[in-house]
């Protein structure tokens, strides 16, 4: 769609909104590409539908992964997407854009036959120590770095993969030394270097899967390899010690300086040939679709992917944690695969109307006024996640990163002296986004906005900058994502973080509400009513404190007031003193 050519017709309507929507994060628009904080695109239709005609625009200026875009194909409206970061204007084009199938899989078998299936075989060609003691040879599947440490009494060294239960709970922080048997806390410990430690491979006569003993052969092999020179580019920007996620993350006691560090040597052998082949694909949609794959398999294959004996062996989102066990996969395998799963999106991906563009929120003025009929967005949530920094190691494979001095979010590690930003600068900012907002909506139409988080004084900056803006509360809706975040299974763990996210609806003109007396009054009015509306023993889920703490806030704004004072911890004691809380996991009304 040509933005200069808006239609100047309003297509908004305002029937009623949802109260409750859930998704999953099963489809193919999450295992094509992963990036944290999706909201499942069958979520956003029912508010699409209901806030639109058909053929109505809709406007996400946080579009991230662009799943607002695949949501408005699947309604049939048109969509304009906008993000700050590059990656991100990468990602939701590829989700909203269909590419034939047939064409991939010709590429990818002409990639095989030429070149990757030699390649591969140079660089995987393995072997392992069965339990019978013979050596088997066959092509790496992945495996497993393990980090070396020296005991402060004697220095012998320790492997942390041979003195832990690999298979069972987490890591040690105390180990015994073999040699002398002094016990020690390795976090307090630099590691000497890593070392592999456990292969998987495939074997070359056939089989399933086996696991073991890297061989001598295979220790050489890979020690070649490590001293194998670089041929083609790979992205080695210095990566700013003073990034939020890399003060975090520890990321200078892994040696961390570049991007280019954050990937063993195998990898950065594979990916950097990979990358070079991709650039010479003629046809640009096959290009950009196998682009699309790389930028994904370039995440999955950095030092991030942790080892899992249970399985599902990858990064943790919405960090740059290098864990101490790292499983390198066998790149072609990971590209081969997200290739498969970027086709399966195309399958069933609808044509449609669909313009994306690489612009800040806070400046939209390449769209006109009034030409929005809705806007669905999902804004950065405060200090919970700082995409510039986590979408770093994929993102520099497309150009320069994202610049996350201009990133909308609160600092906890990063000083202000050095570019961090407080809740105040987060609320100027927000409030400069949503009067853009309030601008391109038609006087008709909603801007729906999709948040949450722990800590109220993020909630207030967050309405301060929706009411400076000029938007006033209409509605709000309970979303479940369908599973936990990272951040939302710490809430199972004691760090209370909550889980269900709020759809908070506004309009440009004003509604009137009634005020009422205090947060936490409204709270455990609207908390007590929703526990008495449920059947007796059932419904545990909507019982838990956080879908009771989505409740709650969603109650409270919707009656016109701010969640002061009403953080998560501050709800939790006002449920303990006021409900009874069966077997620590769930309430019921008081006695």
């Amino acid at each position: 769609m040509d933005n200069s050519e808006l239609r100047p017709v309003s297509l908004a309507r305002r029937r009623t909104l949802p109260e409750y929507v859930a998704g999953s994060k099963g489809g193919p628009w999450y295992t094509s590409h992963t990036y944290p904080t999706k909201v499942p695109p069958e979520t956003i239709v029912p508010f699409i539908e209901a806030s639109t005609e058909v053929g109505g625009t809709v406007l996400d200026p946080f579009c991230g992964s662009g799943m607002t875009g695949v949501a408005v194909a699947l309604s049939g409206r048109s969509g304009v997407l906008s993000d700050l970061s590059p990656g991100a204007v990468h990602l939701a084009r590829n989700h909203t854009r269909r590419v034939a199938t047939d064409a991939i899989a010709h590429a990818v078998d002409r990639f095989d036959r030429s070149w990757m299936r030699a390649f591969e075989r140079d660089l995987y060609l393995s072997s392992v120590i069965d339990e019978n003691g013979d050596r088997v040879e066959g092509l790496a599947r992945h495996t497993v770095w393990s980090e070396i440490y020296a005991c402060p009494k004697c220095r012998a060294e320790s492997n942390l993969w041979a003195i832990t239960e690999a298979h069972a709970g987490p890591l040690p922080r105390r180990i015994d030394c073999e040699a002398c048997g002094a016990p020690f806390d390795r976090t307090h410990q630099r590691p000497l270097r890593s070392e592999p430690a456990n292969l998987a491979i495939k074997p070359s006569g056939g089989g399933k899967l086996l696991h073991g003993k890297p061989s001598a052969a295979a220790i050489e092999r890979i020690s070649a390899l490590q001293r194998r020179r670089l041929r083609h580019w790979i992205p080695d920007h210095t990566i700013d010690p003073s990034r939020e996620m890399y003060i975090r993350s520890a990321l200078h006691l892994r040696g961390v300086r570049t991007v280019k560090d954050m990937f063993d040597k195998r990898p950065a052998l594979a990916l950097s040939r990979l990358w070079h082949e991709i650039q010479t694909i003629d046809d640009a949609p096959v290009r950009e679709s196998f682009e699309f794959a790389f930028t994904n398999t370039a995440w999955h294959s950095s030092r991030m992917r942790r080892y899992n004996a249970k399985g599902g062996q990858r990064p943790l989102t919405g960090t740059l944690f290098i864990p101490q066990l790292v499983s390198e996969p066998n790149v072609f395998e990971v590209f081969r695969n997200q290739l498969r799963q970027v086709s399966r999106l195309y399958e069933v991906l609808p044509d449609s109307d669909v313009s994306v563009r690489q612009s800040s929120a806070t400046d939209l003025s390449w769209i006109p006024d009034g030409s929005i009929d809705y806007v669905f967005t999902d804004p950065p949530f405060g200090n919970n996640i700082h995409y510039a920094d986590c979408n770093l190691v994929w993102e520099s494979w497309l150009g320069e990163p994202g610049d996350n001095d201009a990133e909308i979010v609160v600092n906890k590690s990063r000083s202000v002296h050095q570019g961090g930003k407080t809740v105040s600068d987060y609320q100027r900012l927000l409030t400069e986004a949503f009067t853009e907002c309030r601008r391109v909506v038609c006087p008709t139409g909603r801007v729906s906005i999709v948040f949450h988080n722990s800590d109220d004084a993020v909630w207030s900056a967050l309405l301060d900058a929706v009411e400076n803006a000029g938007l006033h509360q209409a509605e709000v809706s309970i979303m479940d994502k369908g599973q936990r975040s990272q951040k939302g299974y710490k809430a199972r763990q004691g760090e209370l973080v909550p889980f269900y996210d709020l759809v908070m609806t506004f309009t440009p003109d004003r509604q009137r509400f009634e005020r009422l007396n205090g947060a936490g009054n409204i709270a455990l009015d609207a908390v007590t009513a929703h526990l008495n509306r449920l059947d007796s023993g059932r419904n545990t889920t909507k019982r838990n404190l956080d879908y009771l703490y989505s409740v709650a806030v969603g109650e409270v704004i919707r009656s016109g007031q701010r969640p002061t004072g009403l953080s998560l911890r501050a709800f939790e004691q006002l449920c303990n003193d006021n409900l009874e809380r069966v077997d620590n996991e769930f309430f019921v009304p008081g006695a």
